[in-house]
């Protein structure tokens, strides 16, 4: 299994199914490959829809598709797109969807015979983490989410906004690569620079900055 983070900004996402599973999935899309207003191209094809997927309709972040899918021209769904998520209920309908799906150039999710896995996510305070068991323990997957969450606060956010606006200062008055980094690892284990971040950000980073001179220069 090779973790991967993909842009999915601009690309086109299938999905068979309009059940609680593809409502699911469509969130964390929506979450994750549509956060900061990036656009991202969702269909769901399906007999009915849950209300919250209506709801992402109405809003106008995804389209749904009234149909049935036995009848659909699926080469007509799976042309051009990026990704395929099959999660019907009807077990039958989403081997027919496979078959079809494997004669494109398109990645699928589809329990444990595609190539692509959506685990459980973080995604707080700038931070995306992704937790899979590879299928083995989904709920396991969701207990690590649950006990790994709370490790992210508002000061680690703090932090990696600060790191961010540091790499670029320090890219413009130090050559030397190495060292750099080494700097932003001993801001990160400073217990100094830490307590800094409970001033506004523009203060902290203009503290974390002295400290850099006065420690670490």
């Amino acid at each position: 299994m090779l973790p991967l983070y993909i842009n999915a900004a601009g690309k086109r996402i299938v999905v068979f199914g309009g059940g609680e599973v593809a409502e699911r999935k469509i969130r964390q899309i929506l979450e994750t490959a549509g956060a900061e207003g990036a656009e991202v191209a969702v269909e769901v094809y399906s007999r009915d829809f849950t209300p919250r997927i209506r709801e992402f309709a109405a809003e106008g972040k995804l389209k749904c598709f009234q149909c049935d899918l036995w009848h659909e021209d699926l080469r007509r769904c799976l042309e051009g797109a990026f990704l395929a998520i099959i999660s019907t209920s009807d077990e039958p309908l989403n081997e027919h969807i496979l078959n079809a799906a494997l004669k494109f150039n398109v990645l699928i999710n589809y329990r444990h015979r595609g190539d692509v896995f959506m685990g459980s996510v973080i995604n707080k305070h700038g931070f995306l983490i992704s937790i899979s068991t590879e299928g083995r323990g989904p709920a396991m997957a969701r207990y690590m989410r649950e006990k790994i969450a709370p490790l992210i606060g508002e000061r680690e956010g703090k932090m990696l906004l600060i790191q961010s606006r540091l790499r670029t200062e320090l890219k413009a008055t130090i050559k030397d690569e190495a060292r750099r980094q080494e700097i932003l690892n001993q801001v990160l284990h400073d217990p100094d620079c830490w307590a800094a971040l409970d001033a506004p950000p523009a203060v902290a980073e203009e503290l974390i900055l002295r400290i850099i001179g006065d420690k670490y220069a």
